[in-house]
Parts: structure tokens; C-alpha cells; sequence
């Protein structure tokens, strides 16, 4: 029973872990690129509307891959699969102080900004802000989804 308990929580966990991960990837590889050949009043319009609507989206799918973790860590306290677990809830707690600390107030001001259709005179330097933590997002994801992935392969070793 211990181990499907284990089984199903490193499913949810790599699954939502995974939205973000794909997510933050995405951001990391390609819109920080053509958000940079974009004008301001589209940086304003289309990140603005992106960050209003991620941010009322996304904060279920991330405090689920948190909670899952956090529950394989503790059901598992004294086994690898704890270890893992914990590698991956480390991770996803750093990635979510990133957040909170530099992006989530810029998406603040990017949502308000396309709500109020207006272009920020500092827009880049809010886009060039956001964009300085979102390949270090993107590690700490790609940790925590390796943690995830190295857990199922030690439940399936039993």
C-alpha cells in the first residue's frame, strides 16, 4: 500500500512539477529571446496579459508539486526515496523565493500596466529584470524534476 501511496504522490508531483518546469523552460529558451526583438507597448500588452493570467492559473499546479513532495519526504523519512524527494522540494522552495522575491512583483506591474493598456516608460528594464532569474528558475526545476525522476526509478527498484 506504502509504495502505490508513493507511486500515486510521484505522479502528481512529477506532473505538476512539470507544468512549471515546462513552463519557466520555455520562458528560458525561447520568449526571453523574442520578448527581447519585441516592441515595448507588445512586451507591455502580451507579457502583461501572460503574467495576469499565470498568476491566478499557475499557484495551484506549483503548491501541489510542493505538497506532493513534501508528503513523499515525510511518508519516506528514512529512505532514499526521501532523499530525492527532499533534493526536489529544496529546489521548488528556492524556485518559489525567486518568484516571489523578483518576478511575481514584476508581473504585478506588467499585469496592471495591460489591464490599464498602458506601456511602462521602464518596461524593459522590468522585462530585463524578470528575465535575469528565469534560466536559474529553469535549473532549479530541471533539479527538482531529476529528483522526481530518480525517485520513481528507486520505488520501482522494490
Amino acid at each position: 500500500m506504502n509504495m502505490l501511496i508513493n507511486q500515486i504522490l510521484l505522479a502528481i508531483a512529477i506532473l505538476t512539477t512539470g507544468v512549471v518546469y515546462g513552463t519557466d523552460v520555455f520562458h528560458a529558451i525561447v520568449v526571453k529571446k523574442a520578448v527581447s526583438l519585441s516592441s515595448d507597448s507588445a512586451i507591455a500588452d502580451l507579457m502583461g496579459h501572460t503574467h495576469l493570467i499565470a498568476d491566478k492559473r499557475m499557484p495551484l499546479i506549483g503548491a501541489t508539486s510542493l505538497v506532493s513532495s513534501l508528503l513523499i519526504t515525510v511518508l519516506n523519512y528514512n529512505s532514499a526515496l526521501a532523499i530525492y524527494s527532499g533534493v526536489a522540494l529544496i529546489a521548488l522552495i528556492s524556485h518559489l523565493i525567486i518568484y516571489l522575491r523578483v518576478a511575481k512583483p514584476i508581473n504585478v506591474q506588467m499585469s496592471a500596466a495591460a489591464m490599464a493598456q498602458k506601456t511602462p516608460a521602464d518596461i524593459r528594464s522590468l522585462q530585463l529584470r524578470w528575465d535575469s532569474v528565469i534560466s536559474y528558475r529553469a535549473l532549479l526545476l530541471t533539479i527538482a524534476m531529476g529528483a522526481l525522476i530518480s525517485g520513481i526509478l528507486v520505488t520501482s527498484g522494490k
